[in-house]
């Protein structure tokens, strides 16, 4: 045969082959691929400042992962008011110490079971159970019994009226199936949690990340959103670099990131008030703090403007109360406002005698003491670093000592540069910080004891007139004041970097570190 006939018939077998394959795949197509189009998945990729230990609702205060996964009978609106969720109805006696819930029928766990009465007070059981290691114990302990009417009718008794119970009653609702007959602290579901939220956990790389996946079973609003990553990166140069660089779409930011991103074309940046307060803790296991006269002078002696514009950039405010931002604040209260000649003339008052090198002894012991701070959260370390220059002028010689959170006691330490605050019921973080109830157990780390503190606390939160409740918060107020368990220092705005690509973000007064801006994220959407 000729070459060219040789070619011509090789072309026709292969054009032969090539049509018959086009055929069979028209007519047989593959059963993996038959009408297969890729979807698009939007993902929203968040960077965190730490990692967590456990996700679970009973053992640790709620974080914004734990809304995503989980849901109470009650949830936070907008306006950080408690609103029906999984409860459908709910009516309290005349005498305020019966609470009767109806839930929602048809609420799916993410593992696919029914979420019933008996997982709601399995929950509530649960945190009050002296065997489970629950930091938010002190939050029900008003409750006298709880138990299922019915598969969807729950009846919480209490000891006394409490008022703070619809805002408690936003923790998190756990499988009963999923937990019961295990030792919580430590049960496999604390690192696989199982919720009934708007996204349900895939998977957590130790160290990286964790990822969530809208609940398609969900029973309100399916997310828009299809999966959630928060990347755990503690280092906030590294948080703004890939905020930058669009690695992640949204980051927590401190003060001085703002004007950089902010000339970002593809980031929006978002200032939300915030009950967010920093404070100088004083730890009363030292005998230095026994003296409530050094505790003020060392108040006296803190230039708080001077803080708010050359730390915080503005973005924030001078503190004195942590109920500063709640409707019973105290505005009445001693301040503390800079007055070095009063920090001097307390601190001598108190024997404290400044010796040749200008700082202060008293019976051969020095004013001296080391404030600690979180290495990962550049403001606590700022502002520590300034109150040991600012301090060293009433004579008081004063160490930092920034350390990894892996290694920080706060109980043990002399001073701590702590953050707290809640923009919810003036019950939360007041209570469990200041009661003496809360030392050892709690998280009352400065082992602050004040009888007149306590018996208000507990009046407080029992107490239904509103008037008489403010009337009693003010005096808290009042007593923390003369008897100063912190140093506070200032309150800051919250402040996040958003890729403008996410849209239905809703701005409301946040908690400690923007605690709630994730607050309605299966709202949110993710545009080109």
């Amino acid at each position: 045969m000729k070459k060219w006939m040789l070619s011509l018939f090789i072309a026709l077998i292969t054009a032969s082959l090539l049509m018959q394959g086009c055929g069979k795949n028209e007519a047989n197509p593959d059963p993996d691929s038959a009408n297969h189009t890729e979807i698009d998945t939007t993902t929203l990729i968040y960077a965190a400042e730490t990692e967590f230990d456990r996700i679970n609702p009973i053992l640790e205060e709620t974080t914004d992962i734990d809304n995503l996964i989980f849901r109470g009978l009650m949830r936070f609106d907008e306006n950080n008011e408690p609103q029906k969720d999984i409860a459908d109805s709910y009516e309290v006696s005349s005498d305020g110490l019966v609470y009767q819930f109806k839930l929602k029928q048809g609420i799916k766990f993410h593992d696919g079971e029914d979420l019933t009465a008996e997982d709601v007070v399995f929950t509530i059981s649960s945190i009050l159970d002296d065997q489970v290691q629950s930091v938010v114990r002190s939050e029900f302990t008003e409750i006298e019994s709880v138990e299922a009417v019915s598969d969807y009718e729950v009846k919480i008794t209490l000891k006394q009226p409490f008022p703070p119970l619809l805002d408690k009653l936003t923790i998190g609702i756990v499988p009963k199936h999923a937990l019961d007959g295990q030792d919580i602290n430590t049960a496999d579901f604390n690192q696989h949690p199982i919720g009934s939220g708007p996204y349900l956990f895939d998977k957590w790389d130790r160290g990286q990340s964790v990822t969530l996946k809208a609940f398609p079973d969900y029973y309100a609003k399916q997310a828009a959103i299809d999966q959630v990553i928060v990347k755990f990166i503690p280092d906030s140069s590294v948080r703004m670099l890939q905020l930058e660089t669009g690695e992640v779409d949204m980051a927590y930011l401190e003060p001085n990131a703002v004007e950089k991103m902010s000339q970002s074309d593809k980031l929006n940046i978002y200032e939300a008030p915030s009950a967010d307060y920093r404070a100088m803790m004083y730890n009363m296991n030292f005998d230095l703090w026994k003296d409530v006269n050094v505790r003020k002078a060392l108040n006296y002696a803190i230039d708080r403007s001077a803080i708010v514009d050359g730390i915080l950039l503005g973005y924030g405010e001078p503190a004195y109360s942590p109920l500063q931002m709640n409707k019973y604040h105290n505005d009445q209260v001693e301040k503390y406002d800079f007055n070095l000649d009063k920090a001097d003339e307390l601190l001598t008052e108190a024997g404290w005698i400044p010796g040749k090198d200008q700082i202060r002894t008293k019976d051969g012991t020095r004013l001296a003491f080391t404030i600690t701070a979180p290495s990962s959260d550049p403001v606590r370390v700022s502002l520590a670093t300034y109150l040991s220059s600012q301090l060293k002028k009433v004579g008081a010689d004063v160490k930092v000592a920034a350390l990894d959170w892996s290694v920080i006691d706060i109980a043990e330490t002399e001073a701590f540069m702590l953050g707290w605050g809640s923009p919810f019921d003036a019950d939360d973080h007041t209570y469990k910080l200041f009661h003496s109830s809360e030392i050892g157990s709690g998280t009352n780390y400065g082992f602050y004891s004040d009888p007149d503190a306590d018996r208000l606390l507990e009046e407080a939160r029992t107490t239904t007139d509103s008037a008489k409740r403010q009337e009693l918060y003010k005096q808290f107020q009042q007593v923390l004041a003369d008897n100063p368990p912190y140093n506070f220092i200032t309150y800051q705005q919250a402040l996040y970097g958003v890729n403008k690509k996410v849209d239905g973000i809703k701005i409301k007064t946040l908690g400690h570190h923007g605690a709630g801006f994730l607050w309605n994220l299966e709202e949110w959407t993710i545009h080109d």
